[in-house]
């Protein structure tokens, strides 16, 4: 009985990681890219196109950076011509329906920066996901002000 036992532990704990795996791949986090700060800026922005390949819903649910104490979600809006900004706690990502965090929209804030953010810096960001897990990518820093991806052209992620 006990080799039995034994068999089906192992089984398991091989099927575990494999479905972790299946659920990560599914999810792309590409175009990640944030703005070069002034000398004194306290906080930040980066921004991300995340793309769910996956069959079902999925949700970010935390960011983090070891440049900054912490990353928040927000979305900013125009209301009778005044800028508002509102902070978001998760973003619903679902499948064929890229969500887009761009300037002016729906971006990350890096709050209590640790460093000034320079052009041409390489920014670590890991996005969590409910489902998928924990996705690790690398920002490019572009100008102070930017409004694009400084390398639309590359991979954005990793």
């Amino acid at each position: 009985m006990r080799p039995i036992v034994a068999a089906l532990a192992i089984a398991i704990g091989t099927l575990a990681p494999a479905s972790a795996m299946a659920e990560s791949s599914s999810m792309a986090v590409e175009h990640a890219w944030a703005r070069a700060t002034p000398k004194a800026a306290t906080t930040g922005a980066a921004y991300v196109t995340l793309v769910n390949n996956g069959t079902g819903d999925d949700r970010l649910v935390g960011a983090s950076t070891p440049v900054a104490e912490k990353v928040q979600f927000h979305s900013e809006t125009n209301e009778n011509g005044v800028m508002k900004m509102r902070q978001l706690l998760t973003l619903d990502v679902s499948p064929a329906a890229p969500v887009v965090l761009k300037p002016g929209g729906i971006h990350m804030m890096l709050v209590g920066l640790k460093q000034q953010l320079k052009e041409g810096q390489a920014l670590p960001l890991t996005l969590t996901f409910e489902k998928a897990g924990s996705i690790g990518t690398t920002a490019r820093v572009g100008k102070i002000g930017a409004m694009e991806d400084p390398d639309p052209h590359a991979d954005g992620g990793e």
